[in-house]
């Protein structure tokens, strides 16, 4: 493998992501040359010898992206959100992983509420939510199954993200609010633009 400094790294989250953007990768000079379901790697290489592609998870993309570890990333608008106070620059909406992120409970959830526990991985877009609607929110983190938290009684309601909505449904939850829509961005480091705008031009072109 040539050298991190000779190399434009993509750093692409495991998972949903991950399955969504292959397709779109495939045919090109980009395309995976390494099939992470038969090897151990986390730096597979692609069919152009200066990109390699790094699989991490999607709440790590921007850490890496920020640092220079990785020049560019694919990433959900969800955890940029969160991440907002690192350095990195958002190049571009991938139209691809379209979900919104929600507030769900109980019908009358807000019915007279000014002070709620909120069951969530979201904690800073959970509390600027809350703020807006006047509700003073008591944050639990929790990095999964939160659609469980109101019917085990640990919070009043959830933030998370919703795509059809039958998991809510499946847990006697319904959809309150739709906080933002959400979807997949490409992201650069920002020294990356300058060194490696040829190559990042031409990866950019394939999402077009």
């Amino acid at each position: 493998m040539e050298g991190r400094q000779e190399s434009l790294i993509l750093a692409l989250p495991k998972g949903r992501v991950y399955e969504d953007v292959l397709p779109i990768l495939k045919d090109s000079q980009f395309e995976l040359k390494d099939d992470p379901n038969k090897t151990r790697k986390l730096v597979l290489d692609t069919k152009n010898k200066k990109v390699k592609v790094l699989l991490v998870r999607g709440w790590d993309v921007p850490a890496y992206v920020t640092s220079g570890a990785a020049h560019l990333g694919i990433v959900g608008k969800d955890i940029l959100i969160e991440k907002e106070s690192e350095e990195f620059i958002e190049l571009k909406d991938l139209n691809i992983g379209k979900c919104r992120l929600s507030l769900a409970g109980k019908q009358d959830l807000l019915k007279g509420s000014t002070r709620m526990k909120i069951a969530t991985k979201y904690p800073k877009s959970s509390i600027r939510f809350m703020e807006s609607i006047g509700i003073q929110s008591e944050i639990i983190y929790l990095h999964g199954a939160q659609e469980i938290a109101p019917l085990m009684g640990l919070s009043d309601a959830i933030i998370d993200l919703v795509e059809t909505g039958d998991t809510l449904k499946q847990n006697e939850l319904e959809e309150i609010k739709v906080i933002r829509d959400i979807s997949t961005r490409l992201i650069a480091n920002k020294a990356a633009l300058k060194t490696k705008s040829a190559l990042i031009q031409e990866l950019v072109e394939v999402f077009n």
